[in-house]
């Protein structure tokens, strides 16, 4: 049997590739987050290390998005079409988040009579806040899992582990901020 040798940073950029295209993404979303991530990096003048570490999280910042499909389609119908509405969507933005929800739910409970679908999307709403945090975790998890198979270093999983989360507090799922929130995620 012939040994077959892939670059890890080959493997990475054909996972991110899925990715996308599990999560409704173009085909090259993780691959311009990663040229933009990088670039960022250069003019703010970081380390080296950092830039490796922006490099790898940014390449895997998606691989973990698909992990709840399942939950996503049971809740919302076409959890495609809601991931394609979330691209590009400011996540601080709970207002605008919630308004994405709503559209999803009403496309989900579309044959209801008006008054039964408000009273169908209230109740879906306060289930899918219930769940929204658990489900983000379980998204850096996997990509933190898959980071370790990978053989990447510690402080890239955790950067995984915090790829959701911002610097003014408004990130998710456990809402740090400023410092709290490690440089490479920054």
């Amino acid at each position: 049997m012939t040994e077959v040798s892939i670059r890890r940073a080959d493997f990475m950029m054909v996972l991110a590739y899925a990715s996308d295209l599990a999560t409704g993404h173009s085909r090259d979303f993780a691959l311009k987050s990663c040229v933009l991530a990088m670039r960022i990096a250069e003019l703010a003048g970081v380390s080296e290390q950092v830039r490796r570490n922006a490099y790898h999280q940014s390449m895997l910042r998606y691989v973990g998005c698909n992990a709840d499909t399942d939950l996503l389609s049971g809740l919302f119908g076409d959890e495609i079409a809601l991931r394609q509405d979330l691209v590009g969507l400011d996540m601080g933005h709970r207002a605008e988040l919630g308004r994405v929800f709503v559209q999803a739910f009403k496309r989900f409970y579309y044959d209801l009579a008006p008054d039964a679908q408000a009273k169908a999307v209230e109740a879906a709403m306060s289930q899918a806040l219930a769940v929204a945090r658990p489900v983000l975790t379980a998204h850096c998890e996997v990509a933190q899992r898959i980071g370790e198979r990978l053989g990447l270093s510690d402080e890239i999983r955790r950067n995984l582990g915090q790829i959701y989360e911002r610097w003014d507090g408004k990130g998710l799922p456990r809402g740090l901020s400023g410092e709290e929130v490690l440089p490479a995620v920054r």
